[in-house]
């Protein structure tokens, strides 16, 4: 059967509208990864790893530099980072999952099961530390609530003396649902995982969360034979460029709960596409989905906002863009409340790691975005401004 001139025309014009969009789309994309590689050339980032999964599984990667600095390799997604802070996320879950399992509620005192958190003072405004029985709970840990904080988000902690101090943490800052305030409460949802289950937070992961989810290259304590991924990581020093630290971790069954995880860009993005995903994952389920649904709400009252109280930085080129007090908090991250935001969605889920690594979980556009780099202070202005440089390009290319 033969086609009649007039389809044969429609043909090749819908051929040719083809081909115009895919050039035009090709440009585009190529016209923000030209935009991503002259940033990186003109900035002084070592190196930095970042891609993005959308909620059909496809992922996309970009690397910029060497995986140990003054190498001539190239940094690549199965690298091993110190993840700091994002790994509270991944122990939010865990602590979840008990909940699930009905070990723990969210809302029954953990006062007796935790003696040794409940026993530390609070450091009021005065300066002077007050004894405090108030009811703690798993809510009030989860949401950054339960009065803990850290010397690198405290003024007042940052100034205390702790000579002769002889509690496991730092003074508290308020009695437990007073406020929001950042700090190493997750640290003490770690050690109640421990307490619940008898096994350490590793062991529990491993069989509950990294296990299920094959991410094999998140550890507290790093195999040997995965040592020789983990990047350089340092700090910025105003007179010296970058500093590098000691690359080799330390062996240590009393971890940093909430920031000695290391894990691979790869790695978290597949707990992020989990999560996208209302927490299924090829053969299994993380939460049920009505425990999903809260840990994309919001979880502190409403008249309750994010109180960041960070000391100033004596070393510049720091930033206070992540700091946006108009946003609310959940059980594991940040969300995005901002009205004037410009890339992102209302909703959208956020958070960060101390070495300068950010991430994006936004359901309503379906994607998750990771970017990890690897040195201090954190929030560095350089690198803040190249996650959102390529956040904005993922989201552009993605509508």
């Amino acid at each position: 059967m033969k086609c009649s001139s007039k389809v044969i025309s429609a043909m090749r014009i819908t051929i040719l509208f083809l081909i115009v969009l895919m050039v035009i789309n090709c440009n585009i994309e190529n016209s923000y990864s030209s935009k991503l590689d002259e940033y990186f050339v003109n900035s002084s980032i070592p190196a930095a790893m970042m891609g993005y999964v959308d909620n059909n599984g496809v992922r996309k990667w970009k690397a910029f530099g060497p995986s140990k600095w003054g190498k001539t390799d190239t940094i690549s997604k199965d690298n091993l980072f110190r993840i700091h802070s994002l790994a509270k996320a991944i122990i939010s879950v865990g602590a979840l999952q008990l909940v699930e399992k009905g070990l723990i509620t969210l809302d029954e005192p953990l006062n007796k099961l935790m003696p040794e958190m409940i026993s530390i003072p609070i450091l009021n405004e005065n300066g002077e530390l007050i004894k405090s029985d108030s009811e703690i709970t798993l809510h009030h840990l989860l949401t950054h609530t339960a009065g803990f904080g850290y010397d690198f988000t405290s003024t007042a902690l940052k100034n205390f003396n702790t000579e002769d101090w002889k509690y496991e943490d730092m003074p508290r800052l308020f009695e437990p649902g007073k406020r929001w305030h950042y700090g190493t409460s997750t640290n003490w949802v770690g050690k109640l995982i421990e307490k619940l289950t008898g096994k350490t937070l590793e062991i529990y992961l491993r069989e509950n969360i990294t296990g299920p989810l094959k991410m094999n290259s998140t550890w507290y304590n790093v195999p040997s034979n995965l040592e020789d991924k983990i990047v350089s990581w340092g700090t910025r020093d105003s007179s010296k460029g970058f500093l590098e630290f000691a690359l080799k971790p330390k062996s240590d069954a009393s971890f940093n709960k909430g920031a000695s995880l290391f894990s691979s860009p790869n790695d978290y993005m597949t707990f992020l596409e989990c999560m996208l995903n209302d927490g299924k994952f090829q053969g299994g389920q993380l939460l049920k989905p009505e425990t999903m649904k809260l840990i994309f709400e919001n979880q502190l009252p409403e008249d309750m906002s994010l109180n960041y109280d960070i000391p100033k930085n004596e070393i510049p080129n720091t930033v206070d863009g992540f700091f946006d007090e108009s946003d609310k908090f959940s059980f594991a991250w940040a969300i995005e409340n901002n009205d004037t935001e410009k890339v992102r969605n209302k909703g959208a889920a956020y958070w960060s790691g101390a070495a300068n690594l950010y991430y994006t979980l936004d359901k309503s556009e379906g994607i998750a975005i990771v970017y990890f780099t690897q040195f201090f202070p954190f929030n560095d202005k350089e690198s803040y401004d190249f996650y959102r440089l390529y956040e904005k390009e993922v989201y552009f290319n993605h509508k």
